[in-house]
């Protein structure tokens, strides 16, 4: 079996990333972002919780609620009854830059699952889950926008102390491990950059999101790019969890698909002001 990095995902989003034996799609296929399995992000954000989910609406009059999921493991968070979690007492909602939940964690209480299910609607799949203390709609509806956590030593181990892998993958990581990792090129020795995501891919991989600097020809200053790396064995050779670091094959022009951070204007205005700094 290929390796897998799973996640619950802290103050973020989360789930799990496969580093399959080989690449399974094209290079420059599109990488999209599922919308019901978002991007991880950092772990350790606010008080070291450890973001599972967000809830995005009520459902029916009973005080159930349709959770967006942030984890593999959605049988075990919000299927099973006693399950414990932390919920916001107060909506943090979207992020207004990045559109995304993860704004900083607010007070939260402690919850627990009295029962969970899948309810299929208009073509989608939802998580609705029964949270103790919340019985009907209006309370339901109290908690659109509030998130859902829970404590990251409730994480099952991936590794035992030696560093051997549990399970049935030959080495499993959650995806944050992999979140500001150094990214090394094996062959040259030098350094490509950070991982600044993993991001869920359109095909049978995921995807790390490199970040580095580098010359911006087109206005002659450096920036600030980043580019989609497959996570895959033939291209991510070595993940050295203990060290922060990983390896990487990348095949010819992979480096070269990089994306600017900031937008033509952006960098035509940061051009600008570096040139008049210059003839100062």
């Amino acid at each position: 079996m290929s390796s897998t990095a799973r996640a619950d995902a802290s103050g973020g989003r989360s789930f799990a990333t496969r580093r399959w034996n080989h690449r399974r799609r094209p290079l420059g296929a599109n990488v999209r972002k599922s919308s019901t399995t978002p991007r991880a992000s950092v772990e350790d954000a606010g008080d070291g919780l450890v973001q599972v989910g967000a809830i995005v609406g009520a459902h029916g009059l009973r005080g159930e609620v349709r959770v967006l999921p942030m984890t593999d493991f959605i049988d075990e968070r919000f299927m099973t009854r006693g399950s414990t979690l932390q919920a916001e007492t107060s909506a943090q909602g979207r992020s207004k830059v990045s559109g995304e939940y993860d704004a900083p964690i607010g007070e939260t209480r402690e919850v627990s699952v009295r029962g969970g299910r899948w309810v299929t609607s208009k073509g989608r799949n939802d998580v609705i889950v029964k949270l103790s203390g919340v019985d009907d709609r209006t309370s339901a509806e109290a908690l659109v926008g509030t998130r859902l956590f829970v404590s990251p030593s409730d994480r099952a181990p991936l590794r035992d102390e030696a560093g051997q892998t549990s399970g049935d993958g030959d080495d499993e990581f959650y995806a944050q491990e992999l979140q500001g990792m150094r990214v090394i090129d094996r062959e040259s020795g030098s350094e490509v950059g950070v991982v600044e995501d993993v991001v869920r891919g359109a095909g049978t991989q995921d995807l790390l999101k490199v970040g580095f600097s580098a010359f911006d020809e087109e206005f002659e200053i450096d920036t600030e790019f980043y580019v989609y790396v497959p996570f895959v064995k033939d291209i991510v050779p070595l993940v050295d969890a203990k060290n922060r670091l990983m390896e990487i094959t990348p095949p010819g022009g992979l480096l070269d698909l990089k994306t600017p951070k900031k937008t033509k204007a952006q960098r035509a205005k940061i051009a600008a002001k570096a040139k008049a700094a210059s003839e100062q």
